[in-house]
């Protein structure tokens, strides 16, 4: 009896810890919305947004209640002096801190990405460390926001301690003997299996009426649909997709299910190597000379939405539009990145390959040969001396050394100029651009192609833009609804107008000095700019793609024309190479008019339209965008040779 008394105290306390935590994170939930509520159009569907959240949040506090009854309850059932009350304190603390802390670094976190916590906490483990703490503390407040986050913390623990502090049922007046000491147990036992059913479906007692970080985003507001994931169930997503990304990495491939997956691709699924089994010839010479140089530039966040016609009036991509509209220039509006984050992108273009979760920087393959399909070695093919430059720093993500086993003759970056300004990201796009200016100036009898990473467009915002010339009031007088006035999305903006300035000017400057130049104009990713109002897909997720010099028709390609980042490697291949040449290419070139779709980790395109990608879809970009994971897995993993492992 004794025992059982101990255990329905322990059970009062530990439910009173569900309850608090259950509060708090539907309170942070109320917080974060109103935070961010400039984002919504509808403001109908908060409380379902609350609902949910509060649903979900049901499991990630009977979690926390676990974790304490375990420490807490179960050694006091078998020794009764245990200081039980004590290390109840102390747990339910340490989790009030953690959540407290991670509340707030969601709130950065969420402005930068759109996002609570997702699979660019992954990518981010790569990252430099000492830009990200810089950035941390310079544009996210952190030597302000953890003390008061620990405040916060310390003021909810008093809070909680003072709960704790209530006085609890005693059942021991109820019990007079053991038949009743038996009935309380039957009920308790059978309250507790009831309890457990309904927080294990998330406020349901099916999986058909369940609810899960996977099926909890049914708002139409991407704020609302994140706002639902408490910290706990967001970081359960990252773990997930991690190792579901993990576990198809690591899937083994046959051989069979390798040819099937090429020919899918329409490949020759008889070839013995993946170079060989996607290799192309050109078939019409477009260009009647040959560029001196063809620079290739990867903007940072450069995303097409400031190319659309509602925002052109925000004069955020002066010369971006300038090159698009020339005459000598084909683009298209419907081009997908290779992933959401600027790995992904130079990766894809350093590999030639599509996106498998795979971090191709730091695998063993990437440095035993370079990969046939990869930018690099398909220009130095084409004759071209291959040089990379990266406003950045050369240890970020591994990227001098990978960009120098694939096929890149030089690699220059913010670590070997001097300069002032800049961020713990690198040098002011203007002062990278001067260098190559100056690179090529004195290098200009050779024929090159230039991998140009910009990297100034990225927070913290360290450009006094103002100073450069950007005119805040004017953006604030004239941006649509779905524009942002705050000071952040200003500067955003700010730096989204100078990173096209300094590589506007540059064009212009090397057009100057090599006007049979060619130049090739994409951004790295679109999704980090936080708009007020909710978007379109297109809007939100699409980048520019440009292709501009002497000699390039505008009718080449339709503006609507659907395209994936690794597409524009065979463009320029089919663009520069003389008929005849051949080259290898997991996706044909822009230039194929058979191909009509376009698909990436998450999107798909087609007619001018871009949609979410899923397995419902009963479209070709389905089956195409798994075939190009398992090709792309099996080239990373096993290399380019296909036979049995």
């Amino acid at each position: 009896m004794r025992v059982f008394e101990r255990f329905f105290y322990n059970l009062q306390q530990d439910f009173k810890a569900f309850f608090y935590f259950l509060v708090i994170f539907c309170v942070f939930r109320a917080i974060f919305i109103c935070m961010y509520a400039y984002q919504l159009d509808d403001t109908s569907e908060i409380w379902l947004s609350m609902w949910y959240g509060f649903r979900l949040s049901l499991k990630t506090a009977a979690y926390i209640m676990l974790l304490g009854f375990v420490f807490a309850a179960l050694p006091n059932l078998i020794w009764e002096k245990y200081p039980k009350d004590k290390i109840r304190k102390v747990w339910y603390s340490i989790a009030l801190i953690v959540f407290t802390i991670l509340f707030f670094i969601k709130i950065s976190y969420y402005k930068i990405f759109n996002a609570s916590f997702d699979i660019m906490l992954i990518n981010g483990a790569h990252d430099d460390w000492n830009a990200i703490i810089d950035t941390a503390i310079n544009e996210y407040g952190l030597f302000w926001k953890l003390p008061l986050a620990i405040v916060i913390a310390s003021l909810l623990a008093f809070i909680f301690f003072k709960i704790l502090n209530i006085k609890t049922l005693y059942i021991y007046i109820y019990i007079n003997g053991k038949k009743t000491l038996a009935v309380y147990s039957i009920a308790m036992l059978i309250f507790l299996t009831v309890f457990a059913v309904f927080i294990r479906y998330g406020g349901a007692f099916n999986y058909a009426n369940s609810i899960t970080w996977e099926n909890a985003a049914r708002l139409k507001s991407n704020l609302l649909n994140e706002a639902i994931l408490d910290d706990a169930q967001a970081l359960y997503r990252v773990k997930s997709i991690y190792k579901r990304s993990k576990s198809k990495i690591n899937a083994n491939i046959t051989v069979e299910n390798l040819r099937k997956q090429i020919a899918i691709l329409g490949g020759n699924d008889t070839a013995d190597t993946i170079d060989k089994a996607f290799l192309r010839e050109v078939k019409v010479k477009r260009l009647s000379q040959k560029p001196t140089n063809v620079i290739f530039v990867l903007g940072e966040t450069y995303a097409l939405w400031p190319f659309l016609e509602e925002y052109q009036n925000l004069s955020l991509v002066q010369y971006g539009l300038e090159f698009q509209n020339a005459e000598n220039s084909f683009s298209t509006d419907i081009m997908l990145s290779r992933g959401a984050g600027t790995i992904s992108a130079v990766n894809g273009f350093l590999t030639g390959l599509t996106y498998a979760g795979t971090y191709e920087n730091y695998e063993k393959e990437s440095f035993r040969a370079a990969y046939g399909m990869g930018i690099a070695h398909v220009m130095k093919d084409l004759g071209y001396k291959t040089v990379f430059w990266y406003g950045g720093f050369e240890k970020w993500q591994n990227i001098k050394a990978f960009a120098l086993s694939q096929d890149f003759d030089e690699f220059h970056s913010a670590s070997e100029f001097n300069y002032d300004g800049g961020s713990s990201w690198g040098m002011p796009d203007k002062v990278l651009f001067e260098r190559i200016k100056d690179y090529i100036s004195e290098n200009n009898e050779e024929t090159t192609f230039h991998f140009i990473l910009t990297s100034t467009n990225h927070a913290p915002y360290t450009i006094d833009v103002a100073k450069e010339g950007f005119d805040t009031e004017r953006i604030k007088s004239i941006a649509p609804p779905q524009i942002g006035k705050d000071d952040y999305s200003l500067s955003a903006m700010g730096h989204n107008w100078y990173a096209d300035q300094a590589m506007g000017i540059f064009v212009k400057n090397i057009l100057d000095i090599l006007p049979n130049t060619l130049f090739v104009i994409t951004g790295d990713h679109a999704e980090r700019f936080s708009f007020a109002k909710e978007v379109d897909i297109k809007t939100l997720s699409a980048v520019p793609a440009i292709f501009y010099g002497q000699g390039v028709k505008k009718e080449w390609i339709d503006k609507n024309k659907a395209g994936h980042h690794t597409q524009m490697i065979s463009t320029l291949a089919e663009l520069i190479g003389e008929k005849g040449h051949k080259y290898s290419s997991i996706l044909p070139s822009l230039f194929d008019d058979t191909n009509k779709g376009a698909f990436n980790h998450r999107l798909w395109a087609k007619d001018g339209k871009i949609y979410k990608l899923n397995n419902d879809n009963k479209i070709d970009e389905v089956l195409k965008q798994s075939a190009a994971r398992t090709i792309t897995i099996w080239r990373v993993k096993n290399g380019n040779k296909i036979k049995e492992q």
